[in-house]
């Protein structure tokens, strides 16, 4: 009754329009204050109507009203969560489970989120209703998503399953697609690119099925957002601009937001593809946009920064008004308490300090931005800070290059967990998927068996049953036999896999021993002799063989990948690799090495097979020659004759008789590579009289540069040659 006069009296003040704001908050509070601390046995004494009532009442006021506190939200959740337990009607129960689960997470109240969400699943699973079981995983799924990404990923997947079961209708149709987006961006986030793309896909699909145009843009935004992280650009790029065409259907008071972030990643991408041009072209445009700060003041402070290191990669010397954009950008973060963000800015700062001449400042600036990276857990720009200082602050690089590597690949292992995570549970709930139908198609056929036993056996059952029978024996022998053709097939499949295991590992064995261990013997060497350096030109050459280590680190990561394709390519320039290695032997031993070739030739028309195998041979041949012949000269030969391709390295080492020759891992390497070219090789050594090993390539068809044919001799880098004579 108290409830209705406060209603009439407020009908009363519309008279008074100037008095309505404030007579409105009035009845607010007092209805607030009424609700907060009305006993709980007056709600649980009446019939089930007034319970429902009552719970609809406090749910409105909660999700409404601006004039409660927190507390006093969270204080009508928990009563309206005791009183809808009380509730007879399950399925109305169930209905108010799910808006005070929801609304609880609104509120980020756990305490009550998680006793109306486990009650919410509870009472789903007792009427079966698969929308409310979805709605239970989702808000669970919400409720992880920042803390527990397999966890999130798990809830979402869960709910996707309930929601592809349930009954949908209208706008709720969509709700597997949501959640398919959902769990695409889980993996986005955790960079597993490829899972996220095959999900995005997947949602996009339902979401044209469905009609839902107005999430179409969130999810060929995403899309675009995933192909940046795959590094490919130009089909990221085509994904923002197909979102911005459907900008048009999201909601009216969404769509500058929508459009202000797709835009803004559409200049991240020309900023990572570095197309600085056409970044520092669209930053300024967002810049100019009507009300960015007001609407969105920590995306406007992301823009500044932006814009200010897209001019200045695109070669603006204006330092002062570049450093002032980013300062305003890091004041606008102050004062919105996001020092996640921060970090950029600094690692900007440091960059432009740098290129400035500023050395000191740069450096301070780069670690600042370490500093609220390792604060804040933004791994990503510790790493490009870290590896920014390695060249900044020389005093203090192979430390910062330590941590860039620790971190590195502490990163990638846990991607790896993540990863690993989310397809143990792709395949776990898929094999419960599988299970359930296989559950309710056994289900089926035995309902329909016993109707149609229970209607046989009413006419001639003995003879029915007999055929019956029959048939069943009969369907067992197939099976039987479809079971071992099964079995069979996958006999054969485990010995293809087997024997493909074996030939990789062959590969990987190869790769690893004639390319890095052959390069990591000659870095080994030549940092030995400069353990007992400290000038100038020894430090020039520790930061080369730095170099040469990343570039190792690269091949190592190419092989593991199997991206063997991409290791072929590195002979780009077959005579000019083969002088680089012979280069890079004779400074980290000392011996003098002859490199004749004949330059009228096009060496790179070799096939890529042919180029890769021989320059592994020479690398090993070489490195043999260093560690075991005690040599002080070594001759490369690559001559042609007709179609024939001989390769000869000499030395004039201790040699060995043929009775003391070993077959090491190198030579089996060498042997396999020659067979690999159909050609034929052959060692000559003697002791005290050196060795010489030759290689015939036949089927070799190089064109011609110069008619007049002529050997190039040449000691490789002979400046670099210690004479100790």
């Amino acid at each position: 009754m108290g409830f209705f006069c406060i209603l009439y009296v407020g009908k009363l003040l519309q008279c008074n329009f100037r008095f309505m704001k404030r007579a409105l908050l009035i009845l607010l509070l007092i209805f607030a204050y009424v609700a907060c601390n009305t006993p709980s046995t007056d709600s649980t004494t009446v019939g089930n109507e007034t319970v429902t009532d009552s719970v609809n009442v406090w749910l409105n006021w909660v999700r409404d009203s601006a004039a409660l506190t927190k507390p006093q939200k969270s204080k009508l959740l928990q009563k309206a969560y005791d009183l809808s337990l009380q509730s007879s009607d399950k399925v109305y129960k169930t209905e108010s489970l799910a808006k005070i689960s929801y609304q609880s997470l609104l509120l980020n109240d756990s305490l009550n989120f998680r006793a109306a969400n486990a009650e919410l699943l509870e009472a789903a699973k007792a009427i079966d209703d698969h929308k409310a079981h979805g709605l239970a995983h989702w808000d669970l799924a919400d409720f992880h998503k920042n803390k527990s990404p397999d966890s999130a990923y798990y809830q979402y997947r869960e709910a996707y399953i309930q929601f592809s079961e349930a009954d949908l209708e209208g706008t709720h149709r969509d709700y597997p697609a949501r959640m398919l987006y959902a769990m695409a961006n889980v993996k986005e986030k955790s960079k597993d690119y490829v899972g996220a793309e095959q999900d995005a896909i997947k949602a996009i699909a339902l979401f044209k099925e469905f009609d839902s145009k107005q999430y179409l843009s969130s999810s060929y935004d995403l899309l675009g957002i995933i192909q940046n992280g795959l590094e490919k650009f130009d089909k990221a790029l085509e994904y923002h601009l197909k979102s911005q065409t459907y900008i048009k259907s999201v909601l009216p008071n969404e769509r500058y937001e929508f459009r202000i972030r797709t835009t803004n990643n559409i200049a991240s991408t020309y900023l990572r593809s570095r197309n600085y041009e056409k970044a520092s072209e669209m930053y300024s445009s967002l810049k100019r946009e009507d009300s960015l700060y007001l609407k969105n003041p920590r995306l406007y402070a992301q823009v500044l920064a932006s814009s200010a290191y897209s001019d200045f990669k695109n070669g603006s010397t204006d330092y002062t008004n570049l450093l002032d954009q980013i300062t305003e950008s890091t004041t606008i973060l102050d004062s919105l308490d996001n020092r996640y963000v921060q970090a950029r800015n600094h690692q900007f700062i440091a960059e432009i300090l740098a290129n400035r001449g500023d050395s000191l400042q740069a450096i301070q600036s780069g670690l600042r931005a370490i500093e609220i990276a390792k604060e804040t857990q933004n791994n990503d720009r510790l790493l490009s800070s870290l590896k920014l200082l390695t060249t900044l602050d020389k005093r203090n690089s192979a430390a910062h290059a330590k941590a860039y590597f620790n971190l590195s690949e502490k990163l990638h292992l846990e991607e790896r967990a993540i990863q690993d995570k989310f397809a143990r549970i792709q395949m776990e709930t898929d094999q419960i998927i599988e299970k359930n139908e296989s559950l309710a198609k056994r289900t089926q056929l035995l309902a329909g068996i016993s109707i149609g036993l229970l209607i046989i056996c009413i006419g001639i059952f003995i003879i029915i049953s007999q055929r019956i029978s029959n048939q069943r024996l009969k369907f067992n022998q197939k099976q039987q036999e479809s079971n071992q053709e099964i079995y069979s097939l996958m006999l054969a499949q485990h010995g293809k896999m087997e024997e493909g295991k074996k030939s990789e590992q062959k590969r990987v064995s190869e790769e690893l021993h004639d390319g890095i261990l052959g390069q990591m013997l000659g870095i080994r060497l030549v940092l030995s002799g400069l353990n007992e350096r400290d000038d100038a030109s020894a430090i020039e050459q520790r930061a080369e063989l730095i170099v040469k280590l990343q570039e190792l680190e690269e091949e190592i990561r190419t092989i593991s990948h199997e991206l063997s394709a991409a290791a072929y390519k590195k002979v780009h320039n077959f005579i000019l690799s083969i002088k680089d290695l012979v280069k890079t032997v004779q400074q980290s031993s000392n011996i003098a090495i002859h490199f004749e070739y004949a330059d009228t030739f096009d060496w790179d028309g070799l096939d890529s097979d042919i180029k890769i195998n021989t320059y592994r041979i020479t690398q090993e041949l070489l490195q043999n020659s260093v560690k075991h012949a005690k040599c002080k000269n070594i001759r490369v030969a690559f001559l042609k004759n007709k179609n024939l391709l001989h390769l000869t390295i000499q030395d004039d080492g201790i040699g060995f008789g043929k009775s003391k020759g070993k077959r090491g891992i190198g030579l089996k390497n060498i042997n396999s590579r020659v067979e690999k070219m159909g050609a034929t090789f052959a060692i000559e050594s003697e002791p005290s009289r050196g060795t010489t090993v030759n290689i015939k390539i036949p089927n070799i068809d190089l064109k011609q540069q110069d008619p007049k044919p002529k050997t190039i001799r040449t000691t490789v880098a002979d400046a670099q040659f210690i004479d100790k004579g």
